[in-house]
């Protein structure tokens, strides 16, 4: 297996060294990268979500609308 350094100011490494702990920096890197994945896969389904409910409903009130306006009868 090939390593490589990567360079950070010192202040960001002491913060990951923080979170870090005894676990080696390939292991707690991939860790925080699946987390980073995880939370944007939420947010992005939380946001579709709200557009889905918000689309339907616009379509159940436009439904309303169109049965209260719209008649055969010509009285």
């Amino acid at each position: 297996m090939t390593y490589t350094t990567i360079p950070v100011k010192r202040e960001i490494k002491e913060r990951l060294e923080k979170f870090k702990g005894e676990r080696e920096w390939s292991s707690f890197l991939n860790d925080l990268i699946n987390e980073v994945i995880r939370v944007r896969r939420e947010e992005s389904f939380r946001k579709l979500r709200e557009l889905s409910l918000k689309h339907l409903n616009e379509i159940e009130e436009s439904h309303r609308k169109f049965r209260r306006e719209f008649s055969l009868d010509s009285r």
